[in-house]
């Protein structure tokens, strides 16, 4: 199974992928480092002082992986446009988000920008444009092993 964990930044993607790695035994891929580890890269974003993924060859690059991987978990805020049976889309409440944003050291526009993403549901609504599966687990106020053990109980993993 691939599964994907997906969520605006500061959700938990990356701590509770990890978590439910170590559970299910799976390997764990996070595509901010995968990304960075292949240079996966097509500009920079000079408002965000970051540099743009190319989402193509990540995909290319992931599908290439999942013909050596039985089991599987990717995550970031894109995960749920590469290929995968499942998404898990991580959801918390705005003031979470700020909360998670200023421990991470984020600039304030970024915190709102982030925000306004969760609000808006922008990952939620891309994984459904593109058709996929989806999960949605609130992780507000729970800790990375709580959430784990919801998505392995709602998945049916163990």
């Amino acid at each position: 199974m691939i599964l994907l964990v997906s969520g605006t930044p500061a959700t938990g993607k990356t701590s509770v992928a990890n978590v439910l790695g170590e559970k299910l035994g799976w390997k764990v891929i996070s595509l901010n480092d995968f990304a960075r580890e292949k240079n996966l890269y097509c500009g920079y974003d000079e408002k965000r002082e970051a540099k743009v993924v190319d989402i193509d060859r990540v995909k290319e690059e992931v599908r290439k992986l999942i013909e050596t991987e039985e089991n599987l978990i990717v995550e970031s805020h894109y995960a749920h446009e590469l290929p995968g049976e499942t998404v898990v889309i991580l959801r918390a409440n705005a003031d979470e988000i700020r909360k998670r944003g200023k421990e991470k050291g984020w600039w304030k526009e970024k915190t709102e920008e982030n925000v306004i993403a969760e609000i808006m549901e922008v990952c939620k609504t891309e994984a459904l444009e593109i058709g996929k599966n989806i999960l949605e687990i609130d992780t507000t106020g729970k800790k990375p092993d709580q959430v784990a053990k919801e998505i392995i109980k709602k998945l049916g993993l163990k």
